[in-house]
């Protein structure tokens, strides 16, 4: 019974950890600029994208986010949603070139 008892309080305790913390998907396991630099190239080869850097969503978590030249249209690839467990955030910034 004394065994029961305890299961049932960690369950218990697991399970507000989990409403406290927000979300109950794993926290990703590699740093966002590691993942970055593993997929830039992937990313940038994808017509309309003009570029790729670390940002923050609009509720501050970690994201990939990824610079069109334009709005996409239906027949552009798709941008994945999620790369290794964080978020992707497209915005249209128009062309991205380097300054002469």
């Amino acid at each position: 019974m004394k065994a029961i008892r305890c299961l049932v309080i960690a369950v218990v305790i697991i399970g507000c950890a989990s409403l406290m913390i927000g979300k109950a998907s794993p926290v990703p396991k590699r740093d966002i600029n590691a993942v970055l630099r593993d997929h830039d190239r992937e990313l940038l080869s994808i017509p309309n994208v003009t570029g790729v850097y670390v940002g923050a969503t609009k509720e501050n978590d970690p994201c990939l986010k990824v610079m069109l030249r334009r709005k996409p249209a239906k027949k552009d690839p798709a941008i994945p949603k999620e790369i290794e467990g964080y978020s992707v955030v497209t915005e249209v910034t128009g062309e991205i070139r380097p300054l002469k």
